[in-house]
């Protein structure tokens, strides 16, 4: 069963399927084959980061990122990157989009209203990466 939220990708003999179960029962001999659901509503991941600055110094940041993965994407992600594609792409490539941008301002921007730029960098680097 996948349920609301949720996509279903088939893995036969160790081969995954390029079709994807949207929410609802999906019927598969359980002996030779295994549904791997994967979330594809909005997830809020909360991320501690220590950045540095144009100043040589380290914020301590608190960080939400909010993603989701389209469904006609998942097979794909699973075969190149694997069940652990949250850290693998998503973290990594935000602690180094963010190291990235943030290095490039003072202190005091990244608590002005200098802020939203640097989100907004930080999102722009993150789209190219994935």
């Amino acid at each position: 069963m996948i349920c609301q939220g949720e996509v279903g990708v088939e893995r036969k003999f160790g081969k995954l399927s390029p079709n994807v179960s949207e929410a609802g029962l999906v019927g598969f001999n359980p002996f030779t084959t295994k549904v791997i659901k994967v979330p594809v509503q909005t997830v809020n991941q909360e991320e501690r980061l220590n950045l540095p600055n144009k100043e040589g110094l380290t914020i301590d940041s608190e960080i939400p990122i909010l993603y989701s993965i389209e469904k006609n994407k998942v097979p794909f992600i699973l075969e190149d990157v694997g069940e652990n594609y949250e850290r693998v792409l998503t973290l990594n490539v935000f602690r180094s989009a963010a190291a990235e941008v943030t290095a490039q301002y003072m202190a005091k921007d990244m608590h002005s209203g200098v802020k939203t730029r640097i989100e907004n960098k930080i999102q722009e680097r993150m789209h190219e990466s994935l």
